[in-house]
């Protein structure tokens, strides 16, 4: 397995090149300077550059006579990607081509979501240089859709652009993780998601690409083996699952996301595919995002346009995690993690312009944070696990572990005189928990209706326990 080096310089972006390619050009970085000891992590939920059945355009989206250009895309949350590694999970097939023929996935509402290589290649050009394609749009165009996205983001990895996991040509590929030498240590990252319905054609064998199915026991076992056995300081996984618009983690995600934290020995849990933000915890030193929500998914549903959303399901959330080694050879170690809410994430993502809004949010994330177990009874700020996020002046959510306003750098800084905020008195939680848990109205449910209830159905035909080795 080759091993990625960071080459930084002083462009904006970064880009990973392989130290067996000694003739790539110079990579792009991040304006946050690399310290050997420091690493800062961006994460973002679900990006699509294409609504679902329309052809893709080297040029931009297609929405009407002329595409609209990849830049307008990101031009209000640019600046927020700035990590020195920048996590997406890449929620559609990636292709040139407008003939491949949708896949049966066994729904009544067929989405079929492909976005153009030229766009993915736009999102490296902002920062984005993690990805996950382990999910249930993966395979919207059959095997020849996923022999498309390996080909093309195996040609942006070998430019030194991205790396990205979860998806292969093979079972081998789709399973391995990523491995990468920075300034900081040594990283690895795996990704696994749902496959639709669990059809077994989706999943990679060893002869077909396709990605591993995180409800599929030997699928979940061997991702998380594999990730397990690398020998790196800092090990990531990326997980999509959960019941879509629904806030709450179920007891599968907090038993199974709690195991491998507290077994496999990784660092950090991104959690997706739910369209809405869940909670966040903090277990043991590893921080787990039950649910991040979307980030850029041109032509989804307008979240913010829906009454039945307002407040807890009209918002994605951009994460910023910060790390340090806290002695020399030991690993590193979660310092401080700042939220920032983001709207109109259907079109043009940005946050929100008024800091009320966004601390209204962040305060959602608070509650649903503290009741991550029981969904009914009001918490307090002592219960362990709880990431309770104090409120900036632009709306933005900060975290900060003991000790951490004495490093000696920006985070300490970031961090000088951070406290725990209160949580809502006991009336608002219930209000917040009111707001976020009531049924939707069929209009609002999208594929929340007829093709929620068909997954229903298969998923119940083949819902099965997973094995855990403890």
């Amino acid at each position: 397995m080759l091993v990625f080096a960071l080459v930084l310089t002083a462009h904006r972006s970064v880009r990973i090149a392989s130290a067996a390619d000694a003739g790539l050009p110079p990579a792009k970085t991040t304006a946050r300077p690399a310290h050997s000891d420091t690493l800062t992590l961006v994460l973002v939920g679900d990006v699509g550059l294409n609504r679902s059945s329309t052809a893709v355009d080297p040029r931009g989206v297609l929405e009407g006579p002329q595409p609209t250009p990849w830049s307008e895309l990101s031009v209000k949350v640019a600046k927020l990607i700035d990590g020195d590694l920048n996590f997406m999970n890449l929620e559609t097939v990636v292709t040139d081509r407008n003939d491949l023929a949708a896949a049966d996935k066994g729904q009544a509402v067929p989405f079929g979501f492909r976005s153009h290589p030229a766009g993915v290649r736009f999102l490296t050009d902002l920062g984005f240089n993690l990805v996950s394609a382990a999910n249930n749009h993966a395979y919207d165009f059959g095997v020849a859709g996923a022999r498309e996205t390996v080909k093309n983001l195996s040609t942006l990895a070998a430019e030194g652009r991205l790396h990205f996991g979860g998806i292969g040509l093979n079972r081998e590929e789709a399973s391995r993780p990523v491995e990468l030498s920075l300034p900081a240590g040594h990283v690895a990252f795996s990704a696994i998601g749902i496959v639709t319905n669990n059809i077994n054609a989706h999943r990679a064998t060893a002869d077909k690409p396709g990605t591993m199915a995180y409800r599929i026991d030997e699928d979940w076992r061997e991702v998380r083996r594999r990730l397990t056995a690398t020998k790196a300081d800092y090990k990531i996984l990326s997980i999509h699952y959960g019941e879509e618009k629904d806030v709450r983690a179920d007891a599968r995600q907090l038993n199974e996301y709690h195991d491998a934290a507290d077994h496999d020995g990784f660092d950090l849990i991104v959690g997706h595919h739910a369209h809405v933000v869940r909670g966040v915890e903090i277990r043991h030193g590893v921080p787990i995002f039950y649910g991040l929500g979307n980030f850029m998914l041109r032509g989804a549903r307008d979240m913010g346009a829906e009454p039945a959303f307002a407040g807890c399901r009209d918002y994605g959330l951009l994460a910023r995690v910060h790390l340090r080694r806290m002695s020399p050879g030991g690993r590193l170690a979660l310092r401080a993690i700042e939220i920032v809410p983001i709207r109109d994430m259907h079109r043009q993502p940005a946050p929100f312009a008024d800091p009320e809004q966004a601390r209204h949010r962040v305060e959602v994330v608070n509650v649903l944070s503290a009741r991550l177990e029981d969904a009914t009874s009001p918490m307090s700020n002592t219960t362990p696990g709880n990431a309770l996020f104090a409120t900036r002046a632009d709306g933005s959510g900060l975290y900060c572990v003991a000790g951490a306003a004495s490093d000696p750098d920006a985070v300490g800084e970031l961090c000088r005189g951070w406290t725990a905020p209160p949580l809502p008195p006991a009336i608002e939680q219930a209000e917040i928990m009111h707001a976020c848990t009531r049924p939707l109205p069929a209009s609002a449910k999208g594929k929340g209706g007829k093709a929620a209830k068909a997954r229903a159905g298969a998923k119940a035909k083949t819902a099965h326990a997973h094995t855990k080795a403890r």
